[in-house]
């Protein structure tokens, strides 16, 4: 009976020399899988012809921005709209008493009316002879005085009422009601933002080729890179004495009201020649950690990412120019940019449209 068990055992130790040890064997040995590539998408970098032009950048501002007030003292009894309205021209903002001035206006008709009779009867007696010359100026020169009076106190009570002398915006209301109003103390402040205006410096070495009525394509970063259109409507003749610019003013439409004061817009003014530009999406411009801006570049034969460090010009848009640094062609990654490195392998989908 031993003599079997010990057959058995090697008939076992046989087996595991077979098939199935080989098989774990290959199980430890084999090489672990390596990780999945990462998936970009990419854009080819694209050549626009365009006219030539001088890139600025400023703040935008009110076309004009007037400052009103009372011109005669007095309680304020009605104030008719408040900051952000719409306004348009000749409408009534607000009011003081005008009790007072009411009665001024009266007395001085009364006193017309008195002056005025007394004047034809005293030139009745002036023409039968029964009146000297002197008695009749001053009864001329009274009833003057009286139309003057009456103007006056008209005037008073039309400056009760405050109107707004442009259509705009109330950009500042400083007056309620039951406050006493000073005469030519600002109380509203009204902003015409329709059109708007653009204020920005032009540099000597450019201010040359600008001329007013000159086009010029206006972005909006805060605005999600808005473009318009406007013109521009003044060249300055004097240099800033700090920054060595010419102030010039480019109006743009702002019917929809979106363009608001103090927004940052960088402007393009239209020259006479024309150029190739590059530009690539907004979106595929990283920093690296000194704050150079970079743009990933694919190799196709190698299916490798290598960063560029680019020159960036004006927006274009969602779009951005390349000054230096790519060439039309060039397979740029626009999506998934932030989560790859130089060197590395990814797998690219070209976008879709490009």
């Amino acid at each position: 009976m031993p003599n079997v068990h010990r057959l058995l055992a090697a008939v076992a130790l046989a087996a595991c020399g077979g098939s199935a040890c080989s098989s774990a064997d290959a199980r430890d040995t084999r090489a672990p899988q390596s990780a999945p590539l990462r998936a970009v998408e990419v854009q080819p970098v694209r050549a626009v012809d365009e006219t030539s032009a001088i890139p600025a950048s400023g703040i935008l501002e009110a076309t004009r921005t007037i400052d009103i007030a009372f011109q005669i003292p007095g309680k304020v009894t009605a104030v008719v709209t408040d900051e952000g309205a719409e306004i348009r021209e000749g409408a009534l903002v607000a009011a003081v008493d005008s009790t007072d001035t009411k009665l001024s206006l009266e007395r001085a008709r009364i006193s017309l009316q008195r002056n005025a009779e007394e004047l034809v009867r005293l030139r009745a007696l002036h023409a039968s002879g029964s009146l000297a010359p002197n008695d009749l100026e001053k009864a001329t020169a009274a009833e003057q005085t009286a139309v003057v009076n009456v103007a006056q106190a008209q005037k008073q009570l039309r400056d009760a009422r405050l109107y707004s002398p442009i259509s705009g915006v109330v950009a500042r209301r400083a007056i309620d009601p039951g406050e006493t109003a000073a005469p030519g103390v600002p109380v509203f402040t009204i902003a015409q933002l329709d059109p708007m205006e653009l204020r920005v410096g032009i540099p000597e070495a450019d201010v040359g080729s600008v001329r007013v009525g000159q086009r010029a394509t206006v972005t909006v970063p805060a605005l999600g890179g808005r473009e318009l259109t406007g013109r521009v409507t003044l060249v300055g003749v004097t240099a800033d004495p700090t920054t060595r610019t010419y102030t010039t003013k480019i109006t743009l439409p702002n019917a929809d009201r979106a363009l608001r004061v103090g927004m940052v817009a960088e402007a393009r003014i239209a020259g006479s020649t024309r150029v190739r530009a590059l530009t690539i999406p907004g979106g595929a411009i990283v920093r690296d950690a000194e704050g150079a801006t970079l743009a990933f570049v694919l190799d196709g034969a190698s299916a490798t990412v290598h960063a560029r460090r680019v020159e960036i010009g004006a927006p274009r848009g969602l779009s951005v120019e390349i000054l230096s640094g790519l060439r039309e062609g060039d397979l740029v990654v626009v999506g998934g940019q932030h989560d790859i490195r130089d060197g590395m392998k990814v797998r690219a989908t070209r976008q879709e449209g490009s």
